[in-house]
């Protein structure tokens, strides 16, 4: 049994804010047995017409292989809740998510989800199937320090007739059970075109303890 808790200065979430550009508290509580895992993450969000806060709730299952000395495989299941939100019915959704790694420096992920519902600013909205592709980088430095980079596209036609591509670049810090961590997080003209303010692009800072 092991978890996390800590706070972000704003909860990103591939590449857009969900905090209304505010901090987020956040609390991860998982367990791990052989190659199998499973958890609950809650975290603050800012979403609905009043923007105020409320918790988002993901509840994970996944499984873990290594493939040889250099290679791994994962899946995983998430369910995505949002407790007291007079809108949960409509937010609420599934992914599944295939993953593949080389030397815990470079993954490739792939996400499908069934049910996603989105909106943007221009008046489109609907529910339907979701595609998520991310390629993530890890550059270990010394002092304890890691070079993190990602991009990624969010396949969210159905929803509201256009994706979007996103991108991260920052440092972590591991210190005594803190991890510390320093992104910079932008989005393509598509993004800030739906989104607006949601999806400009921005400093993020994050401190979480693990135990």
């Amino acid at each position: 049994m092991g978890g996390s808790v800590g706070a972000t200065t704003d909860e990103l979430f591939r590449g857009l804010s969900q905090s209304d550009n505010q901090a987020s508290a956040q609390a991860d509580l998982h367990y791990t047995y052989a190659q199998w895992y499973g958890g609950v993450l809650a975290e603050e969000v800012r979403r609905g017409e009043d923007l105020s806060v409320r918790a988002e709730a993901i509840a994970y299952l996944g499984y873990q292989r290594r493939l040889g000395d250099d290679w791994s495989a994962g899946l995983a299941l998430r369910h995505y809740d949002y407790p007291g939100n007079p809108n949960r019915t409509r937010y609420d959704y599934d992914e599944f998510a295939a993953t593949l790694g080389w030397r815990e420096r470079v993954s490739v992920n792939i996400i499908a989800s069934p049910d996603t519902y989105a909106f943007d600013y221009q008046g489109h909205y609907g529910s339907g199937a979701a595609y998520c592709y991310e390629l993530a980088l890890r550059e270990p430095l010394p002092l304890g320090l890691a070079a993190n980079a990602g991009v990624g596209y969010y396949d969210l036609r159905r929803e509201i007739g256009s994706g979007y591509g996103y991108w991260s670049a920052g440092l972590e810090r591991q210190w005594r059970g803190w991890d510390f961590d320093l992104r910079y997080v932008g989005t393509d003209s598509a993004a800030r075109y739906r989104f607006r303010d949601e999806a400009a692009n921005r400093v993020v800072a994050g401190a979480f303890w693990s135990f």
